[in-house]
Protein backbone atom coordinates (compact mmCIF):
# COMPACT_ATOMS: atom_id res chain seq x y z
CA UNK A 1 0.00 0.00 0.00
CA UNK A 2 2.92 2.33 0.69
CA UNK A 3 4.18 2.00 -2.89
CA UNK A 4 0.76 2.74 -4.38
CA UNK A 5 0.40 5.85 -2.22
CA UNK A 6 3.84 7.07 -3.33
CA UNK A 7 2.90 6.82 -7.02
CA UNK A 8 -0.39 8.68 -6.49
CA UNK A 9 1.42 11.50 -4.72
CA UNK A 10 4.10 11.58 -7.41
CA UNK A 11 1.51 11.78 -10.20
CA UNK A 12 -0.36 14.52 -8.33
CA UNK A 13 2.83 16.54 -7.85
CA UNK A 14 3.73 16.16 -11.53
CA UNK A 15 0.28 17.38 -12.60
CA UNK A 16 0.52 20.38 -10.28
CA UNK A 17 3.96 21.23 -11.67
CA UNK A 18 2.76 20.83 -15.25
CA UNK A 19 -0.32 23.02 -14.79
CA UNK A 20 1.60 25.55 -12.70
CA UNK A 21 4.36 25.75 -15.30
CA UNK A 22 1.86 26.29 -18.10
CA UNK A 23 0.13 29.04 -16.12
CA UNK A 24 3.47 30.68 -15.30
CA UNK A 25 4.51 30.60 -18.99
CA UNK A 26 1.17 32.11 -20.04
CA UNK A 27 1.55 34.94 -17.54
CA UNK A 28 5.07 35.65 -18.80
CA UNK A 29 4.03 35.73 -22.43
CA UNK A 30 0.90 37.81 -21.87
CA UNK A 31 2.61 40.16 -19.44
CA UNK A 32 5.46 40.82 -21.85
CA UNK A 33 3.14 41.74 -24.71
CA UNK A 34 1.24 44.21 -22.55
CA UNK A 35 4.34 46.07 -21.39
CA UNK A 36 5.59 46.83 -24.89
CA UNK A 37 3.78 49.67 -26.62
CA UNK A 38 2.69 48.89 -30.15
CA UNK A 39 5.22 49.89 -32.73
CA UNK A 40 4.35 52.95 -34.73
CA UNK A 41 5.70 53.09 -38.23
CA UNK A 42 7.35 56.40 -39.09
CA UNK A 43 5.28 58.62 -41.33
CA UNK A 44 6.68 59.73 -44.68
CA UNK A 45 7.23 63.19 -43.19
CA UNK A 46 9.19 61.66 -40.28
CA UNK A 47 11.43 59.83 -42.75
CA UNK A 48 11.88 62.97 -44.81
CA UNK A 49 12.82 65.03 -41.75
CA UNK A 50 15.27 62.36 -40.60
CA UNK A 51 16.95 62.28 -44.03
CA UNK A 52 17.17 66.08 -44.05
CA UNK A 53 18.68 66.10 -40.56
CA UNK A 54 21.23 63.49 -41.63
CA UNK A 55 22.30 65.67 -44.54
CA UNK A 56 21.01 63.34 -47.26
CA UNK A 57 18.83 66.12 -48.73
CA UNK A 58 19.45 69.75 -49.52
CA UNK A 59 17.07 72.39 -48.22
CA UNK A 60 15.50 72.72 -51.69
CA UNK A 61 14.99 68.96 -52.01
CA UNK A 62 13.46 68.87 -48.56
CA UNK A 63 11.05 71.73 -49.34
CA UNK A 64 9.99 70.14 -52.65
CA UNK A 65 9.40 66.73 -51.11
CA UNK A 66 7.51 68.21 -48.17
CA UNK A 67 5.28 70.18 -50.56
CA UNK A 68 4.54 67.00 -52.55
CA UNK A 69 3.68 65.15 -49.35
CA UNK A 70 1.32 67.91 -48.27
CA UNK A 71 -0.40 67.83 -51.69
CA UNK A 72 -1.14 64.12 -51.32
CA UNK A 73 -1.85 64.21 -47.59
CA UNK A 74 -5.62 64.30 -48.12
CA UNK A 75 -5.52 61.36 -50.56
CA UNK A 76 -5.06 58.94 -47.68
Amino acid sequence: MGDAMFWWVLVLVLWVLLIGGAAWAAVLVLGRSRRQPPRRLPSPLDILERRYAAGDLTHEEFDEARARLREHELDL
